[in-house]
């Protein structure tokens, strides 16, 4: 799944903080491994073959996940769902 959303006007700081509350909520949600690396404005979210990363750069940010083929369609969709609509609410 890849997922890429733009923010034109927002600064790559401000884009990653609230991406990071976004991630963070998901990883507590689903019971996932969460790192976030401030230097490079990405993360991580990683358990048990789900593996997800993000990374903002230039007004954008870029969501990568990556299911088990264990994983249910069902599931796979509500997590994505579930984050583009989280994105597209970032600033509303």
């Amino acid at each position: 799944m890849h997922i890429r959303r733009q923010f034109p006007g927002r600064t790559d700081g401000e884009i990653f903080e609230r991406v990071h509350d976004v991630m963070m909520h998901l990883a507590e949600r689903f019971s996932l491994d969460y790192r976030r690396d401030e230097k490079t404005l990405s993360g991580r979210v990683s358990k048990m073959g789900v593996s997800g990363t993000y990374q903002v750069r230039g007004e954008e940010v870029v969501v990568d996940l990556k299911f088990p083929i264990l994983v249910p369609r069902s599931m796979r969709e509500k997590v994505e769902e579930d984050i583009e609509r989280k994105l597209d609410a970032l600033f509303s």
